[in-house]
């Protein structure tokens, strides 16, 4: 049985239902987005449209940090793989820094974790955009 706090908290709780997204840009055509709350079909087009916003200003390499994700269903992953879609067709990427369990769990039973890298932190995502040394998809880069 999963555990409830793997992800932060009992995901039938709508105790915290919003969705809270805070933008970084560290560096040229790069943004992270700061992901709180739960993401779900009524929160997920805000971050899909957000994101898609931010491409098309240019920023190519889009980190999404999951620290503090509380609850995300199937609709977080299916923003996942829009993003996924719009970052490589402007030659670039999406990448994802500390998923909680349940959601890496849902991305590999997806094959979803076949195509969009995982971090353990920001700081680690941001290193494999720098360097270009970006984990093969499937990989959890936690040096």
């Amino acid at each position: 049985m999963d555990d409830p706090d793997e992800q932060g908290g009992d995901p039938m709780n709508v105790a915290e239902p919003d969705l809270v997204l805070t933008v970084h840009t560290p560096g040229p055509a790069v943004a992270v987005v700061d992901v709180r709350g739960h993401l779900d079909h009524h929160t997920a087009p805000r971050l899909r449209e957000g994101c898609f916003e931010l491409i098309e200003q240019g920023l190519h390499h889009v980190v999404l940090n999951l620290t503090h994700l509380r609850f995300s269903d199937s609709t977080g992953l299916a923003v996942l793989v829009a993003l996924h879609h719009r970052t490589r067709a402007h030659q670039g990427t999406v990448s994802l820094a500390a998923p909680p369990e349940r959601f890496r769990k849902m991305l590999r039973v997806t094959g979803l974790s076949l195509v969009v890298a995982e971090h353990h932190d920001v700081d680690h995502a941001l290193a494999a955009i720098e360097t270009d040394d970006t984990p093969p998809p499937g990989a959890r880069h936690n040096a």
